[in-house]
């Protein structure tokens, strides 16, 4: 009785689902009905480019470049991010010391940092990685600092109280009440990552999905500008959903 009662939301959940997706194809067929073809191609059309471009093959390598570069990004990005925020969390005088590198990072625009990287270390993929991760630090810093400043200290206390051990302490107290803002601050750092390094392929690269994008679109052909797109959306969509969905049911179990 309880399996059944607990797979109805997860029935919705499904139905739910479908229908948004339903609902954002039909707001794109509803679309290219009022545009040109030209313009807005129809999902059938988009769909039919995608299919060949990936039973050609070339489709692929662009994606794997462009993976591959999200990849270091993201790494670079928050291996950075979680190191300030759990020292600015912790700590009221480095927290006070970087508050000011973190607003002048957030405020410079993306844009001039990308250029800046480009004409400091050249056209090379160094300057695109680090021009796509740079911006996205001081964003993750701030939710993984206000996550470890959110950890209950009395939680901690009872732990030393009852002669936790250093690593019970991290793994039994800390890790559960940060994990949740890390997962978070993962995700929205991945879905930041692939747009910069999309902007940053179009930008100063000669590959990668960006690039052709950028390609394809000086040749005003919109159906590969949007299969292109698309088949990108596909890969996250995928990361998102199947492995990162697949680590936050492992890691929160103990929830249901």
């Amino acid at each position: 009785m309880a399996s059944f009662s607990a797979g109805q939301p997860r029935t919705a959940d499904a139905i739910t689902s479908v229908l948004s997706v339903l609902s954002i194809i039909g707001a794109w067929y509803l679309g290219s009905w009022t545009m040109s073809e030209k313009v807005l191609p129809a999902p059938h059309v988009v769909a039919v480019v995608l299919f060949e471009a990936m039973r050609s093959g070339g489709i692929w390598l662009d994606i794997g470049i462009t993976l591959g570069r999200i990849l270091i990004a993201f790494t670079i990005s928050m291996t950075i991010s979680a190191a300030l925020g759990f020292t600015m969390g912790l700590s009221h005088r480095a927290s006070v010391f970087f508050r000011v590198w973190i607003v002048c990072f957030i405020t410079i625009p993306a844009l001039v940092i990308m250029l800046t990287c480009y004409m400091v270390i050249g056209l090379n993929d160094k300057a695109a990685i680090l021009g796509a991760a740079i911006p996205i630090i001081p964003i993750l810093t701030i939710n993984i600092r206000d996550g470890v400043k959110g950890i209950d200290p009395r939680l901690l206390g009872m732990a030393k109280a009852f002669r936790a051990s250093t690593r019970q302490q991290i793994f039994e107290v800390v890790a559960p009440q940060v994990a949740p803002i890390l997962l978070a601050s993962a995700r929205f750092g991945l879905g930041l990552v692939w747009k910069m390094i999309l902007f940053a392929e179009l930008l100063g690269r000669g590959d990668g999905i960006g690039y052709k994008i950028e390609f394809y679109y000086q040749m005003f052909n919109m159906k590969e500008v949007l299969a292109h797109a698309l088949s990108f959306l596909m890969v996250m969509l995928f990361i998102e959903v199947v492995i990162l969905g697949t680590i936050e049911k492992r890691i929160f179990r103990w929830r249901a």
